[in-house]
């Protein structure tokens, strides 16, 4: 049965700590990325940060071999990155040749992940391997794909997704940081169906969090564990 693990790494872990150590406001979003054989990478990445000198940093990071720069939108960069092989060492470790790493962000404290996983042995695999090389990923919720697309506190993938975009951006920041219409923009619907998702995933949220029901997840699901 398919699963999907979501988790989180410290920034010494894996990848850009130092990157961050000197740019402490930047946001990092990963592209979606499948393991094949031991070639598991994170070619190409979004980051966000008002400092003008990030392609420079990123090319004096210890985890990285190389950069280039795609695109830029305001503070918005777009890169294609080489990493060094400890990061694609931890890369598959987690994947196992055969996981799917559905999301990946990191801020200064650090990186949070999204896997998925062909089915619980290959999850198992992935446990074993991350102990056996001292890897610290810690679990925050697993879910398998039968579970009524339902993400930890009742949210669906796509409220969960949208909500923890205008989080990064700074939609609920006072005063905010993005408006609806671009945040729309940069999420590839309209102005309408973003207020509406919002709307229903923050009453998901209330209810979940101020009721006290406890989050909808498989019922097998470990909350909080280590692997």
């Amino acid at each position: 049965m398919a699963t999907i693990v979501s988790g989180h790494l410290p920034l010494d872990a894996f990848a850009l700590s130092e990157t961050f150590a000197t740019i402490p406001d930047l946001r990092v979003e990963g592209a979606p990325v499948g393991a094949a054989g031991n070639r598991a990478t994170m070619p190409l990445l979004w980051a966000q940060t008002d400092a003008d000198d990030l392609t420079a940093t990123l090319a004096q990071d210890p985890t990285v071999t190389a950069v280039e720069e795609l695109r830029r939108t305001g503070n918005r960069h777009f890169y294609r990155m080489v990493w060094t092989p400890e990061v694609h060492c931890c890369m598959n470790i987690l994947l196992q040749s055969q996981g799917l790493l559905l999301q990946s962000q990191a801020t200064s404290s650090q990186w949070r992940v999204d896997i998925l996983y062909p089915d619980r042995e290959v999850l198992r695999q992935a446990n074993e391997s991350c102990e056996r090389f001292g890897l610290s990923l810690t679990i925050d919720a697993i879910r398998s794909l039968d579970s009524d697309q339902r993400t930890q506190w009742g949210l669906t993938s796509v409220q969960h997704r949208t909500l923890t975009r205008a989080c990064q951006q700074g939609y609920f920041q006072v005063p905010r940081e993005i408006g609806l219409d671009e945040l729309a923009q940069q999420i590839g619907i309209s102005h309408q169906a973003l207020s509406e998702r919002l709307r229903r995933g923050h009453d998901t949220l209330i209810n979940a969090t101020l009721s006290g029901t406890d989050p909808i997840l498989s019922t097998d699901t470990p909350v909080t564990s280590s692997l």
